[in-house]
């Protein structure tokens, strides 16, 4: 249903061409009946127990829509954001920490271990990358996509953090160059990100970190390159949204009278391009 999605049923008849299930809802049984539904609407379901869960959805006895988004819930209800189908790595944002799962010992516990020997996590992804960069002497890419919010720009981190600790680096060296990425973070986010209906700190354009490594697997530099900028929303935000962030940084930290005499402009004034949304003025 658009409601409650996908959910457990038993087929009790079929009538011109549609399907009467009996829903069963373990979470909340109130909301379980009968209801019609087309063919097309219905997924085949192997009922594995309320407590199994796989860590590779290729694993299950049926592999679709459904049953996919119906493992990838029962894990995120048990602290299990990751999820691999094959060599791809889904990940769900859990909104909260997680002590432990991007600890020095578990960079420690993933090293050298082939993909699928260990819990999914983007260190797996990270290792064989790196491991592939080494022994095929060819150049690696990964490829982090999703929904705003979905937490693209963290897993981007946790992975750059695991290729500068497993590689042949210099403590020191390592930790300088994966410091100015990081710092360099905050003045990207004010230029390319802002506040949407689903996430206050939206990235609003495409990034493209690079590391460089020597023949024998040391990180020599690191770089971003950014892509494709919403420089649209300069001028038009979306109901609720609001521009990019250094708009309302720039109002709230520049002193007064730079805003006044050189800018011209007042730090409590209503501007069209920084309202046009409708959001809250907070400031990021």
């Amino acid at each position: 249903s658009t409601k409650h999605g996908f959910r457990t049923s038993t087929i009790v008849s079929i009538q011109n061409g549609s399907y009467i299930v009996e829903t069963r809802d373990d979470e909340n049984p109130a909301a379980g009946g009968q209801s019609t539904v087309r063919r097309d609407e219905v997924r085949p379901f192997f009922d594995y127990g309320p407590e199994k869960t796989w860590a590779d959805n290729t694993a299950m006895v049926h592999l679709d829509d459904a049953n996919i988004l119906d493992n990838i819930r029962r894990r995120y209800h048990r602290d299990e954001i990751y999820t691999y189908t094959a060599n791809v790595l889904l990940a769900v944002n859990p909104y909260k920490s997680l002590p432990g799962m991007y600890s020095q010992e578990k960079v420690g516990e993933y090293r050298n271990k082939s993909l699928g020997s260990m819990p999914p996590h983007p260190y797996s992804i990270a290792d064989t990358a790196y491991r592939h960069l080494l022994r095929q002497r060819q150049n690696q890419a990964l490829v982090i996509s999703g929904e705003s919010g979905a937490g693209k720009t963290e897993t981007a981190k946790v992975t750059m953090h695991y290729l500068t600790q497993v590689s042949r680096t210099d403590a020191a060296v390592g930790g300088q160059i994966q410091e100015r990425i990081i710092n360099s973070n905050p003045i990207l986010e004010s230029f390319g990100n802002a506040s949407t209906v689903r996430n206050q700190n939206s990235s609003r354009f495409g990034k493209y970190n690079e590391m460089f490594f020597n023949p024998v697997g040391s990180l020599m530099y690191a770089g971003i390159r950014t892509y494709l900028l919403e420089s649209s929303r300069v001028v038009q935000q979306q109901q609720g949204e609001r521009n990019f962030h250094v708009f309302y940084e720039m109002l709230a930290g520049l002193n007064e009278e730079y805003l006044e005499e050189t800018l011209q402009l007042d730090a409590s004034g209503y501007y069209r391009l920084l309202h046009g949304g409708g959001a809250p003025t907070l400031v990021p």
